[in-house]
């Protein structure tokens, strides 16, 4: 393959999906969070909402940059859609355990499970949407 101009500029993902992304993310686990340990009290269920809420947000927001790079960082098809997952949602595993413990979420593997299931799944979409728009880049400059 001939190395165009255009593979020099990074494929990404635009800001907008990466910013409705993250708010949606906030939504969806920070209530999921109030839900799963608002059994305890209605004071732990709001901090373990707004715990992994925000940490959601900022978590999905960092997420999406940091499989585009590990995107670029692998060559071949299979690797650059898997690796990226495997390694973003074990860092992100390791981050949640630690924040919702220091913060005293009752029950911390219930809350974080759901979201990490999703999360590996959003980065495989996302690597394989990347993906998506190199191929067609190649098509276009074939």
């Amino acid at each position: 393959m001939k190395n165009h101009k255009f593979m020099e500029k990074s494929i990404r993902t635009s800001w907008l999906f990466n910013l409705v992304s993250a708010f949606l993310a906030f939504m969806l686990w920070g209530s999921w969070a109030y839900y799963i340990n608002s059994a305890n009290s209605a004071q732990s269920g709001i901090i373990s909402a707004l715990t992994q809420g925000t940490a959601s947000f900022m978590i999905t927001f960092v997420m999406v940059r940091a499989v585009t790079y590990l995107y670029h960082y692998f060559q071949n098809p299979v690797t650059k859609i898997v690796l990226p997952a495997i390694v973003v949602v074990s860092f992100t595993s390791v981050l949640l355990v630690n924040v919702h413990t220091l913060m005293g979420t009752p029950r911390v593997f219930y809350t974080i499970l759901p979201g990490l299931t999703v999360a590996f799944c959003f980065c495989l979409l996302t690597s394989f949407k990347l993906l998506k728009i190199q191929q067609q880049r190649c098509k276009q400059y074939e």
